[in-house]
Protein backbone atom coordinates (compact mmCIF):
# COMPACT_ATOMS: atom_id res chain seq x y z
CA UNK A 1 0.00 0.00 0.00
CA UNK A 2 1.44 3.50 -0.44
CA UNK A 3 1.59 6.22 2.17
CA UNK A 4 3.98 8.39 3.62
CA UNK A 5 5.83 7.95 6.77
CA UNK A 6 5.99 10.54 9.13
CA UNK A 7 9.18 9.91 11.78
CA UNK A 8 10.32 11.96 14.46
CA UNK A 9 14.19 11.86 15.41
CA UNK A 10 16.05 12.98 18.18
CA UNK A 11 19.89 14.42 17.79
CA UNK A 12 21.68 13.30 14.65
CA UNK A 13 24.84 11.87 14.68
CA UNK A 14 26.88 11.45 11.60
CA UNK A 15 28.03 7.60 11.89
CA UNK A 16 29.40 5.07 9.77
CA UNK A 17 27.64 1.12 9.94
CA UNK A 18 28.86 -2.15 9.63
CA UNK A 19 26.22 -4.42 7.53
CA UNK A 20 26.00 -7.95 6.61
CA UNK A 21 23.99 -9.63 3.66
CA UNK A 22 22.57 -6.39 2.43
CA UNK A 23 22.99 -5.94 -1.15
CA UNK A 24 23.65 -2.92 -2.79
CA UNK A 25 21.42 0.04 -2.55
CA UNK A 26 21.70 2.41 -5.56
CA UNK A 27 21.33 -0.23 -8.30
CA UNK A 28 23.27 0.54 -11.29
CA UNK A 29 25.35 3.35 -9.40
CA UNK A 30 28.13 1.86 -7.92
CA UNK A 31 30.64 2.48 -10.23
CA UNK A 32 29.74 6.29 -10.56
CA UNK A 33 32.80 7.97 -9.74
CA UNK A 34 31.91 9.75 -5.64
CA UNK A 35 35.03 11.81 -4.64
CA UNK A 36 39.16 11.41 -5.41
CA UNK A 37 42.36 11.50 -2.19
CA UNK A 38 45.25 11.95 -2.56
CA UNK A 39 44.77 11.05 -6.27
CA UNK A 40 42.83 7.81 -5.60
CA UNK A 41 39.21 7.56 -7.25
CA UNK A 42 36.63 6.07 -4.91
CA UNK A 43 33.11 5.30 -6.53
CA UNK A 44 29.68 5.71 -4.99
CA UNK A 45 29.94 1.93 -4.20
CA UNK A 46 32.46 2.12 -1.94
CA UNK A 47 31.22 5.45 -0.11
CA UNK A 48 27.64 3.39 0.37
CA UNK A 49 29.64 0.47 1.90
CA UNK A 50 31.06 2.71 4.85
CA UNK A 51 27.92 4.04 5.84
CA UNK A 52 25.05 1.94 4.29
CA UNK A 53 22.56 2.93 6.95
CA UNK A 54 22.47 6.51 5.95
CA UNK A 55 22.63 5.69 2.23
CA UNK A 56 19.58 3.85 2.78
CA UNK A 57 17.52 6.51 4.51
CA UNK A 58 18.50 8.58 1.63
CA UNK A 59 17.20 6.15 -1.08
CA UNK A 60 14.28 5.29 1.20
CA UNK A 61 12.85 9.02 1.21
CA UNK A 62 13.31 9.16 -2.28
CA UNK A 63 11.92 5.96 -3.18
CA UNK A 64 9.02 7.60 -0.65
CA UNK A 65 8.42 10.49 -2.46
CA UNK A 66 8.42 9.32 -5.67
CA UNK A 67 5.38 6.99 -4.66
CA UNK A 68 3.72 9.82 -2.92
CA UNK A 69 3.59 11.80 -6.05
CA UNK A 70 2.90 8.96 -8.01
CA UNK A 71 -0.49 8.31 -5.78
CA UNK A 72 -0.92 12.55 -6.20
CA UNK A 73 -0.73 12.16 -10.26
CA UNK A 74 -3.16 9.27 -10.09
CA UNK A 75 -5.75 10.66 -7.80
CA UNK A 76 -5.49 13.92 -10.13
CA UNK A 77 -6.37 11.76 -13.15
CA UNK A 78 -8.96 10.19 -11.94
CA UNK A 79 -10.87 12.92 -10.44
CA UNK A 80 -10.18 14.62 -14.06
CA UNK A 81 -11.47 11.79 -15.98
CA UNK A 82 -14.34 11.73 -13.67
CA UNK A 83 -15.40 15.72 -13.88
CA UNK A 84 -15.49 15.94 -17.58
CA UNK A 85 -18.04 12.31 -17.66
CA UNK A 86 -19.92 14.25 -14.61
CA UNK A 87 -19.43 17.75 -16.12
CA UNK A 88 -18.45 19.14 -13.15
CA UNK A 89 -15.77 21.32 -11.75
CA UNK A 90 -12.94 19.07 -9.81
CA UNK A 91 -13.91 20.26 -6.45
CA UNK A 92 -17.69 19.18 -6.85
CA UNK A 93 -16.73 15.93 -8.16
CA UNK A 94 -14.32 14.81 -5.49
CA UNK A 95 -16.50 16.50 -2.53
CA UNK A 96 -19.92 14.31 -3.86
CA UNK A 97 -17.95 10.86 -4.44
CA UNK A 98 -16.04 11.83 -0.79
CA UNK A 99 -19.86 12.78 0.59
CA UNK A 100 -21.82 9.47 -0.69
CA UNK A 101 -18.90 6.85 0.76
CA UNK A 102 -17.91 8.33 4.22
CA UNK A 103 -21.21 8.77 6.27
CA UNK A 104 -20.49 8.66 9.77
CA UNK A 105 -23.09 7.45 12.42
CA UNK A 106 -24.39 8.68 15.81
CA UNK A 107 -22.89 5.49 16.98
CA UNK A 108 -19.60 5.77 15.68
CA UNK A 109 -19.53 9.25 17.35
CA UNK A 110 -20.73 8.21 20.44
CA UNK A 111 -18.82 5.34 20.74
CA UNK A 112 -15.29 7.11 20.08
CA UNK A 113 -16.48 9.81 22.10
CA UNK A 114 -16.83 7.03 25.23
CA UNK A 115 -13.62 5.69 24.86
CA UNK A 116 -12.02 9.83 24.56
CA UNK A 117 -14.06 10.81 27.94
CA UNK A 118 -10.62 11.33 29.35
CA UNK A 119 -8.57 12.54 26.91
CA UNK A 120 -7.31 15.60 28.65
CA UNK A 121 -7.59 18.32 25.75
CA UNK A 122 -10.71 16.88 24.73
CA UNK A 123 -12.35 16.52 28.02
CA UNK A 124 -12.43 20.06 28.58
CA UNK A 125 -14.37 21.21 25.26
CA UNK A 126 -18.41 21.59 25.74
CA UNK A 127 -19.57 18.43 24.58
CA UNK A 128 -20.98 19.96 20.95
CA UNK A 129 -17.68 20.77 20.26
CA UNK A 130 -16.62 17.24 21.11
CA UNK A 131 -18.91 15.87 18.85
CA UNK A 132 -18.21 18.14 16.02
CA UNK A 133 -14.17 17.30 16.08
CA UNK A 134 -14.94 14.08 16.70
CA UNK A 135 -16.92 13.65 13.51
CA UNK A 136 -14.49 15.68 11.64
CA UNK A 137 -11.90 13.58 12.91
CA UNK A 138 -14.25 10.27 11.48
CA UNK A 139 -15.05 11.48 8.23
CA UNK A 140 -11.30 12.71 7.57
CA UNK A 141 -10.34 8.79 8.77
CA UNK A 142 -12.65 7.41 6.12
CA UNK A 143 -11.70 10.08 3.06
CA UNK A 144 -8.65 8.62 3.83
CA UNK A 145 -9.75 5.08 3.52
CA UNK A 146 -11.53 5.99 0.36
CA UNK A 147 -8.90 7.45 -1.83
CA UNK A 148 -6.51 4.17 -0.20
CA UNK A 149 -8.97 2.38 -1.81
CA UNK A 150 -8.82 4.29 -5.17
CA UNK A 151 -5.26 4.30 -5.37
CA UNK A 152 -5.23 0.34 -4.48
CA UNK A 153 -8.00 -0.38 -7.34
CA UNK A 154 -5.07 1.40 -9.52
CA UNK A 155 -2.13 -0.96 -8.37
CA UNK A 156 -4.49 -4.21 -9.09
CA UNK A 157 -5.32 -3.00 -12.58
CA UNK A 158 -2.02 -2.04 -13.33
CA UNK A 159 -3.22 1.57 -13.98
CA UNK A 160 -0.79 2.56 -11.49
CA UNK A 161 2.89 1.32 -11.07
CA UNK A 162 6.15 2.63 -9.49
CA UNK A 163 9.06 1.09 -11.49
CA UNK A 164 11.65 3.38 -9.28
CA UNK A 165 13.28 0.25 -7.96
CA UNK A 166 12.66 0.31 -3.96
CA UNK A 167 15.74 0.47 -2.05
CA UNK A 168 17.07 -2.96 -0.19
CA UNK A 169 16.87 -2.74 3.69
CA UNK A 170 20.06 -3.46 5.20
CA UNK A 171 20.04 -6.02 8.01
CA UNK A 172 22.51 -5.79 11.09
CA UNK A 173 24.04 -8.64 12.96
CA UNK A 174 24.05 -7.03 16.72
CA UNK A 175 25.50 -9.70 19.28
CA UNK A 176 23.86 -9.77 22.43
CA UNK A 177 25.87 -9.77 25.85
CA UNK A 178 24.89 -12.39 28.67
CA UNK A 179 24.38 -9.13 30.85
CA UNK A 180 22.07 -7.44 28.87
CA UNK A 181 18.81 -6.67 30.70
CA UNK A 182 16.36 -8.62 28.41
CA UNK A 183 12.11 -9.35 29.02
CA UNK A 184 10.09 -11.90 27.14
CA UNK A 185 6.87 -10.33 28.25
CA UNK A 186 4.16 -7.49 29.46
CA UNK A 187 5.33 -7.05 32.89
CA UNK A 188 8.73 -5.77 34.61
CA UNK A 189 8.91 -9.04 35.74
CA UNK A 190 8.76 -10.82 32.77
CA UNK A 191 12.28 -11.53 32.75
CA UNK A 192 12.69 -15.58 32.11
CA UNK A 193 12.23 -17.38 28.62
CA UNK A 194 8.27 -17.71 27.99
CA UNK A 195 7.35 -20.01 25.02
CA UNK A 196 10.67 -19.40 23.06
CA UNK A 197 13.23 -22.70 22.80
CA UNK A 198 15.15 -21.81 25.59
CA UNK A 199 16.36 -18.28 24.89
CA UNK A 200 16.07 -18.76 20.95
CA UNK A 201 13.20 -16.93 20.25
CA UNK A 202 11.98 -15.98 17.09
CA UNK A 203 12.02 -12.19 17.64
CA UNK A 204 14.64 -10.03 19.04
CA UNK A 205 13.68 -6.72 19.37
CA UNK A 206 17.01 -3.96 20.63
CA UNK A 207 15.65 -0.89 21.57
CA UNK A 208 18.49 2.40 21.89
CA UNK A 209 16.68 4.71 24.49
CA UNK A 210 17.85 7.31 27.23
CA UNK A 211 15.77 8.76 29.66
CA UNK A 212 15.18 12.31 29.07
CA UNK A 213 13.82 11.78 25.88
CA UNK A 214 10.37 12.59 25.57
CA UNK A 215 9.97 10.52 22.49
CA UNK A 216 11.17 7.17 24.32
CA UNK A 217 8.31 7.92 26.87
CA UNK A 218 5.73 8.08 24.42
CA UNK A 219 6.57 4.58 23.12
CA UNK A 220 5.84 2.83 26.04
CA UNK A 221 2.59 1.93 25.76
CA UNK A 222 3.01 0.71 22.00
CA UNK A 223 6.10 -1.48 23.44
CA UNK A 224 3.90 -2.96 25.87
CA UNK A 225 1.50 -3.71 23.21
CA UNK A 226 3.85 -5.33 21.20
CA UNK A 227 5.05 -7.55 23.86
CA UNK A 228 1.61 -8.59 25.25
CA UNK A 229 0.87 -9.14 21.16
CA UNK A 230 3.59 -11.32 20.64
CA UNK A 231 4.30 -13.27 23.86
CA UNK A 232 5.93 -16.19 23.64
CA UNK A 233 7.96 -15.50 20.73
CA UNK A 234 9.64 -12.26 21.41
CA UNK A 235 12.86 -10.92 23.90
CA UNK A 236 13.40 -7.26 23.91
CA UNK A 237 16.40 -5.96 25.13
CA UNK A 238 17.14 -2.07 26.40
CA UNK A 239 20.83 -0.74 25.34
CA UNK A 240 21.76 2.97 26.69
CA UNK A 241 22.44 5.80 23.84
CA UNK A 242 22.33 9.27 26.27
CA UNK A 243 22.54 12.44 24.32
CA UNK A 244 24.45 13.80 26.72
CA UNK A 245 24.79 17.40 24.84
CA UNK A 246 20.99 18.19 25.21
CA UNK A 247 20.40 15.66 27.83
CA UNK A 248 22.41 16.08 31.26
CA UNK A 249 21.00 13.56 33.30
CA UNK A 250 20.61 10.63 30.78
CA UNK A 251 23.73 9.30 31.54
CA UNK A 252 23.13 9.17 35.74
CA UNK A 253 19.53 8.09 34.64
CA UNK A 254 21.19 5.32 32.66
CA UNK A 255 23.81 4.06 35.38
CA UNK A 256 21.13 4.24 37.75
CA UNK A 257 19.14 2.04 35.98
CA UNK A 258 22.45 -0.09 35.16
CA UNK A 259 23.26 -0.49 39.51
CA UNK A 260 19.24 -1.63 39.39
CA UNK A 261 20.13 -3.92 37.04
CA UNK A 262 22.64 -5.97 39.21
CA UNK A 263 20.10 -5.80 41.99
CA UNK A 264 17.84 -7.46 39.73
CA UNK A 265 15.03 -4.35 39.25
CA UNK A 266 16.25 -3.08 36.27
CA UNK A 267 13.37 -2.89 34.49
CA UNK A 268 11.34 -1.91 37.83
CA UNK A 269 13.78 1.06 37.50
CA UNK A 270 13.61 1.39 33.67
CA UNK A 271 9.38 2.57 34.08
CA UNK A 272 10.31 4.30 37.36
CA UNK A 273 12.77 6.97 35.75
CA UNK A 274 10.26 7.01 32.64
CA UNK A 275 7.49 8.30 34.87
CA UNK A 276 8.60 11.52 35.42
CA UNK A 277 11.36 12.73 33.11
CA UNK A 278 11.67 15.86 35.17
CA UNK A 279 12.63 14.93 38.20
CA UNK A 280 16.08 13.00 37.43
CA UNK A 281 18.14 14.67 40.29
CA UNK A 282 20.69 12.59 42.69
CA UNK A 283 18.03 12.91 45.38
CA UNK A 284 15.50 12.00 43.06
CA UNK A 285 17.12 8.76 41.69
CA UNK A 286 17.52 7.63 45.38
CA UNK A 287 14.17 7.99 46.07
CA UNK A 288 13.58 5.67 43.43
CA UNK A 289 15.93 3.35 44.04
CA UNK A 290 14.31 3.32 47.96
CA UNK A 291 10.79 2.65 47.14
CA UNK A 292 11.68 -0.18 44.54
CA UNK A 293 13.74 -1.82 48.12
CA UNK A 294 17.23 -1.44 46.48
CA UNK A 295 19.93 -1.97 49.20
CA UNK A 296 20.86 1.06 49.35
CA UNK A 297 24.20 0.72 50.56
CA UNK A 298 25.26 -0.95 47.77
CA UNK A 299 23.28 1.19 45.18
CA UNK A 300 24.74 4.41 46.27
CA UNK A 301 28.25 2.79 45.85
CA UNK A 302 27.40 1.49 42.25
CA UNK A 303 25.86 4.77 41.23
CA UNK A 304 26.93 8.58 41.07
CA UNK A 305 24.16 9.21 43.34
CA UNK A 306 25.79 10.05 46.21
CA UNK A 307 29.43 10.49 44.81
CA UNK A 308 30.36 7.08 46.34
CA UNK A 309 31.40 5.50 43.22
CA UNK A 310 34.81 5.83 42.62
CA UNK A 311 36.57 2.30 42.96
CA UNK A 312 33.55 0.34 42.94
CA UNK A 313 33.59 -2.18 40.62
CA UNK A 314 29.60 -2.47 39.90
CA UNK A 315 29.88 1.42 39.23
CA UNK A 316 32.91 0.36 36.74
CA UNK A 317 30.80 -2.12 35.20
CA UNK A 318 27.50 0.14 35.07
CA UNK A 319 29.77 2.39 33.08
CA UNK A 320 31.47 0.09 30.83
CA UNK A 321 28.33 -1.15 29.60
CA UNK A 322 26.87 1.87 28.87
CA UNK A 323 30.01 2.86 27.04
CA UNK A 324 29.33 -0.37 24.98
CA UNK A 325 25.77 0.59 24.41
CA UNK A 326 26.29 3.97 22.95
CA UNK A 327 29.49 2.49 20.92
CA UNK A 328 27.37 -0.11 19.82
CA UNK A 329 24.53 1.81 18.50
CA UNK A 330 26.69 4.35 16.52
CA UNK A 331 28.32 1.39 14.37
CA UNK A 332 24.91 0.50 13.47
CA UNK A 333 23.90 3.81 12.16
CA UNK A 334 21.47 4.77 15.35
CA UNK A 335 20.60 8.86 14.61
CA UNK A 336 18.86 9.59 17.84
CA UNK A 337 16.42 7.65 20.25
CA UNK A 338 14.04 5.66 20.09
CA UNK A 339 15.76 3.51 17.79
CA UNK A 340 14.79 -0.44 17.56
CA UNK A 341 16.40 -3.36 15.67
CA UNK A 342 14.20 -6.05 15.08
CA UNK A 343 15.67 -9.06 13.90
CA UNK A 344 18.86 -6.72 12.69
CA UNK A 345 15.77 -4.75 10.96
CA UNK A 346 16.44 -1.07 11.42
CA UNK A 347 12.84 1.40 13.06
CA UNK A 348 13.85 4.45 13.98
CA UNK A 349 11.74 7.17 16.04
CA UNK A 350 8.34 7.07 18.17
CA UNK A 351 6.49 4.78 15.51
CA UNK A 352 2.90 3.32 16.06
CA UNK A 353 2.28 -0.63 17.34
CA UNK A 354 1.37 -0.89 13.64
CA UNK A 355 5.16 -0.33 11.67
CA UNK A 356 6.04 -2.74 14.39
CA UNK A 357 3.44 -5.35 13.38
CA UNK A 358 4.59 -4.94 9.74
CA UNK A 359 8.08 -6.07 10.30
CA UNK A 360 7.21 -8.68 13.04
CA UNK A 361 4.66 -10.73 11.26
CA UNK A 362 7.21 -10.54 8.23
CA UNK A 363 10.10 -12.07 10.29
CA UNK A 364 7.55 -14.49 11.53
CA UNK A 365 6.79 -15.56 8.23
CA UNK A 366 9.93 -15.90 7.21
CA UNK A 367 11.11 -18.22 10.44
CA UNK A 368 8.23 -20.27 9.34
CA UNK A 369 9.40 -20.45 6.29
CA UNK A 370 12.80 -21.12 7.25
Amino acid sequence: MIRQLIRVKGLVFMVSAFVIGAPSLIAGQQDVPAYTVNGKAFTVGDAEKKDQSSFFELEKRKFDRIEEMAREEFLNQFWGEMSKSKKLSLEKTKENYLKERTKVSDKEINDLLEKLKDHPQLSKLPKEEQKKQVREYLSTRESQRVLDDIVMEGIKTGKLLVVYPKPHEPVFQLNIAENEPVRYGPKATDTKPMGCKGDACPITIIEYSEYQCPFCAKMLEDTTKVLEAYKGKIRWYVRDFPLEQIHNRAHPAAVAAKCAHFQGKFWEMYYSLFENQRELGDADISKRAEKLKLDMKKFNACSAVADKAKGDQQSKKAEDMIRANFESGRKYGVEGTPAFFINGRKLSGALPFADFKRVIDEELANHKNN
